[in-house]
C-alpha cells in the first residue's frame, strides 16, 4: 500500500514539474529590432572634396518622448505610443549621427566629416548641431521636424540656423515601412544640411591660413 501511495506521489510530482516546465519553456514574444539605413545620393558639390577641414557632427539631441528604445506611433488622441517589442538596434541618437555622416560624405564628396569628437587632431572648419524634435509614424504618415545650427569654427560665427519639418508617407504598413520612411527622412535633412553649407561655403571666401 505504501510504494503504491509513494508512486503515486511520485507520478504527481512529476506531473507537476512537467507542467511547470512546460509554462517556463512557453515561447515568449521576441524582440524585433531596426536600423535606420543611409541612402546613397549623388554629390550636390566637389567643393570639399580636396579640403582638409573637417565637418564635425555634434552629438545628436533627441526630445525627451524620443529616448527610449521603442518605435513611436502616433495616436488619434496626439498622443505617441512606444512598441514593447518593436525596438530600435542601438540609441536614436547614435543611429542618426552615422546616418548623417555618411549622407554628408556622399553629398559634399569628401571623407572630413566626421561624428564628435572626431579625429583627434582634425582641424575644424564648420560644427553642426541637430536637435530631433519628431521622428515617429502614424501607420500612414512619417513625421519629422528638426531644427539645425550650421557654425563656422573659423570665423566664430554661425552662418545657418533652420527648422526642418517633413510629412512623408509610409509605403508599406508594417514597421519595416516605418524605418524606411525614417531612414528617407534623414537622408533628406542630410541633403538640405549639405546645401546650407556647400551655400556657406561659396559666400565666404576660404580665410588665409594662420602663420
Amino acid at each position: 500500500m505504501n510504494t503504491a501511495n509513494n508512486v503515486g506521489r511520485s507520478l504527481g510530482w512529476l506531473l507537476v514539474c512537467a507542467l511547470l516546465l512546460g509554462g517556463c519553456l512557453k515561447p515568449t514574444t521576441n524582440n524585433i529590432l531596426y536600423a535606420l539605413q543611409p541612402v546613397r545620393q549623388p554629390p550636390l558639390g566637389h567643393d570639399f572634396t580636396t579640403s582638409k577641414e573637417l565637418i564635425l557632427l555634434m552629438p545628436i539631441q533627441l526630445a525627451p518622448h524620443l529616448q527610449g528604445r521603442g518605435l513611436l506611433t502616433q495616436r488619434t488622441s496626439g498622443e505617441a505610443r512606444a512598441s514593447a517589442n518593436h525596438l530600435w538596434a542601438g540609441p536614436l541618437d547614435q543611429q542618426i549621427s552615422q546616418q548623417m555622416v555618411a549622407d554628408l560624405k556622399d553629398l559634399l564628396a569628401t571623407d572630413q566629416v566626421a561624428a564628435y569628437p572626431g579625429p583627434r587632431y582634425g582641424v575644424i572648419r564648420y560644427q553642426l548641431e541637430v536637435d530631433i524634435n519628431e521622428f515617429s509614424g502614424n501607420g500612414r504618415q512619417f513625421i519629422t521636424t528638426a531644427v539645425y545650427t550650421l557654425s563656422d569654427s573659423v570665423r566664430k560665427t554661425i552662418v545657418a540656423r533652420k527648422t526642418f519639418r517633413q510629412t512623408r508617407p509610409i509605403d508599406k504598413p508594417e514597421y519595416s515601412g516605418y524605418v524606411d520612411s525614417g531612414s528617407q527622412a534623414v537622408a533628406d535633412l542630410s541633403r538640405e544640411v549639405a546645401a546650407a553649407l556647400l551655400s556657406a561655403h561659396r559666400s565666404q571666401p576660404v580665410p588665409p591660413i594662420r602663420p
